[in-house]
């Protein structure tokens, strides 16, 4: 069908575009920030550190919050959005192959209510673009799609110092600060963005072994048994098929 490879290349562009934003988003208003009114957003840092009672509040609950949001809420975003993109982008080049010719290539599936990312659901959120026929360019890009779409404390955890490091990296651009403040700051960026990296890699991993071992809290996907399954009745469709050619 000519229309099967147009829709899968429309939905690819439609989550390339979302990653896109979160990359510009993320990276672009560092520099923005730091160069756009520095001195404002210097002063205001310093007003409320001279503060007691601000300072409590700057510190105790309006950091955490914004490592939360950039850190763990940027990892989600991107994460959740490029493997789409992919797997989309995949599917057009299988719907021009013959070989894929009159068989399903993707399917929805539906996470446990409550274990996935998304607005909040009845039945769950559903998870689609899914592979029919895997392989293993297909379960690399996977292992990232169910990372990008699971709850997952351990990640979260991982990328809070990621979310500090896109504070820290502000100060060490921001014209107003002193040159002291940019070495220690550029330093504290570097060594948070560095532990994001080896928490967040151990995170991965342990979230992967997990997922692998059939944990039925994480993303549904297909297991090994219902892919067997699928493949047999593809294999019976194609012959069915021919013979009737």
């Amino acid at each position: 069908m000519a229309l099967r490879p147009l829709g899968y290349l429309l939905i690819g562009l439609v989550w390339l575009a979302i990653w896109l934003i979160a990359v510009l988003l993320l990276v672009g208003s560092v520099p923005a920030l730091a160069y756009g009114d520095s001195d404002s957003l210097v002063e205001g840092v310093g007003d409320r550190l001279s503060n007691p009672v601000e300072a409590v509040v700057f510190l105790v609950i309006l950091v955490p919050i914004v490592a939360a949001a950039v850190g763990a809420g940027g990892w989600y975003v991107i994460t959740a959005s490029w493997p789409l993109a992919v797997l989309s982008f995949t599917y057009v080049v299988r719907a021009l192959n013959p070989a894929y010719a009159g068989e399903k290539l993707s399917f929805t599936a539906r996470g446990a209510w409550g274990s996935t990312i998304g607005p909040p659901t009845l039945s769950g959120v559903a998870l689609s673009l899914q592979p029919v026929r895997a392989t293993r360019f297909t379960d690399g890009v996977m292992r990232f799609y169910v990372a990008g779409w699971s709850f997952d404390g351990r990640m979260i955890v991982a990328m809070l110092p990621a979310g500090l490091a896109w504070a820290t990296a502000i100060g060490a651009l921001a014209p107003s600060v002193s040159e002291v403040l940019h070495v220690v700051f550029g330093a504290l960026t570097v060594l948070l963005l560095g532990a994001s990296w080896t928490l967040g890699v151990r995170a991965f991993r342990a979230s992967a072994s997990t997922a692998g071992a059939g944990n039925e809290d994480r993303v549904a996907t297909m297991s090994a048994g219902q892919r067997a399954q699928r493949m047999k009745e593809l294999k019976k469709q194609r012959e069915d098929r021919l013979r009737n050619e």
